[in-house]
């Protein structure tokens, strides 16, 4: 492996040599997690304008009160025909780590990897950042290339997109100077596929008042650990039958209270509203005497669940031992705390009666949290289809309620609705092809990206979301496939090249 140290880049040798510099040197060497952008716009807002300038180009850096940032430059001498194009991804990532001790994602670099099989960068026990860092790099690279002609270019780097795409909430397009009426997301993540549809998407947090007290009598208290789950994103990997660390723990917490009194002292599991929760770890308190059955009904549930998931998730690991004394929440709070999340669904709840294999909607059980006065929980639903995500949270929310927790519906965004005879995807399509010589694929996708947003406040905008092939984003085990980078990078030269010739498209 190629560890990232010393003076010379990890990726130097890989092509084109610009967008990896960009890639290695801006993005991976610069903190920006989601919710904490400062670091990355800073360095974009000093450095863009540095490289323009080396180059004897002129580029413009405008940022919003959300801290987006449109980059624009002009059209190359004889390219004043083109039609102004859109270029769009976002700066944030999501930070995951699996090393032991842990990743310091605020002030160290990405540890960034060539494979030893050359044909994938990753990175050492985090994730990559590749989402979406390589897509802005692949855009900062078309702007700055001086080999490439092209017409107006627009870049819009968005702001908190992981968190609930809070920068395109926030964009004003007219306000910030948008013109354009096409646009490129490159925030897709298998090269031979165009995207021309998402889901939509909203939050919901539930919320209970808890009251700890110090349990008495002959008690023993249990810490019970889920972990070694493989996780992943919870729109495009939902459909894939992989385990959820904190559905895992219900069901052998159901188990328990099936049978005995329990007393929950804590339960944390998850991290990230778009990751299905890879770890969970929870603390509980049963009669002494109830003990023995603790093991035999736990070893019952975990011999079961390690069959089921033998090739989806070969790794997970269920542990239990015994812990030290605790307060804890009332046994009839601990009970219902248990069952509902036992009965939340998690997963594919209903797939596209349109599009084969598409998941319509879904939910994701994908954080819960203990604090010293409540439990947290929160849910991560998408649909492609609005009306199917409000009614699917509103049964949430009944559910919920008959619980007793306290519900917050977060505002929902809306999905992408495709446009399969689009014109300007018709012409994408055909220079993707021409670059490839193979067959392109045009398909929507359940994952939430930020078009659905985006093209509600630019009406009459064609869009299409395109990137290199990218694998298990949002975790660890993240890799970007280096040689499409390549492939992609010539596929947007051949688009913003040609895109004079495309004078019959009708802007809407």
């Amino acid at each position: 492996m190629n560890d990232h140290g010393g003076s010379l880049m990890v990726f130097e040798s890989l092509e084109p040599k610009l967008v990896w510099e960009i890639f290695e040197e801006v993005f991976t060497k610069t903190p920006r997690g989601s919710k904490k952008e400062d670091k990355i716009r800073e360095k974009l807002k000093s450095w863009i304008p540095e490289r323009a300038t080396s180059l004897g180009m002129k580029i413009e850096v405008i940022e919003d009160k959300a801290g987006n940032l449109l980059i624009k430059k002009g059209p190359t001498k004889g390219m004043e025909a083109a039609q102004p194009l859109l270029l769009q991804g976002h700066m944030d990532m999501v930070c995951e780590t699996d090393r032991p001790d842990g990743f310091d994602f605020e002030n160290n670099s990405i540890p960034i990897r060539i494979q030893e099989n050359g044909e994938w960068v990753d990175a050492d026990g985090t994730t990559l950042g590749a989402d979406n860092g390589i897509g802005v790099s692949l855009c900062l690279a078309l702007m700055l290339d001086p080999k490439v002609r092209h017409g107006p270019l627009e870049l819009l780097i968005t702001v908190d997109e992981e968190t609930g795409l809070v920068g395109a909430f926030a964009l004003e397009p007219k306000n910030m100077g948008i013109t354009s009426k096409l646009m490129m997301n490159i925030d897709s993540e298998t090269l031979e596929v165009i995207t021309i549809g998402s889901a939509g998407g909203g939050d919901l947090e539930l919320t209970k008042k808890i009251e700890l007290r110090e349990v008495t009598g002959d008690i023993t208290f249990f810490n019970l650990t889920v972990s070694g789950l493989f996780g992943g994103h919870s729109g495009v990997d939902i459909h894939k039958h992989r385990a959820n660390s904190n559905k895992v723990a219900a069901r052998l917490l159901s188990s328990l209270v099936a049978e005995m009194n329990l007393h929950l002292c804590n339960w944390n599991g998850g991290s990230k509203h778009n990751a299905i929760a890879r770890e969970a770890t929870v603390k509980f308190a049963v009669e002494s005497n109830k003990s023995k059955r603790v093991e035999e009904l736990l070893t019952g549930v975990r011999k079961v669940l390690k069959t089921y998931y033998k090739e989806l998730e070969p790794d997970m690991q269920v542990n239990w031992d015994k812990s030290s004394s605790e307060p804890a929440f009332s046994l009839e709070e601990s009970k219902r705390i248990i069952q509902s999340i036992n009965i939340l669904p998690h997963g594919p709840i209903r797939f596209s009666p349109n599009v084969d294999g598409l998941v319509e909607t879904s939910n994701n059980v994908a954080i819960i949290k203990t604090g010293a006065s409540e439990v947290y929980v929160l849910l991560s639903t998408r649909s492609s289809v609005d009306s199917e995500l409000e009614a699917f949270r509103n049964s949430i929310v009944d559910l919920a309620e008959l619980s007793g927790w306290q519900i917050t519906k977060k505002p929902g965004y809306p999905g992408w609705n495709p446009e399969p005879k689009s014109p300007f995807l018709s012409f994408v399509r055909k220079h993707f092809e021409n670059v490839t010589g193979r067959e392109v694929k045009v398909e929507a996708i359940h994952a939430g990206l930020e078009c659905g947003i985006i093209g509600s406040k630019i009406p009459g905008i064609q869009m299409v979301s395109i990137g290199p092939t990218l694998e298990n984003p949002h975790t660890p085990d993240e890799r970007l496939r280096i040689i499409d980078v390549e492939i992609l990078f010539n596929v947007l030269k051949e688009i913003v090249e040609d895109l004079p010739n495309m004078k019959k498209l009708v802007l809407r």
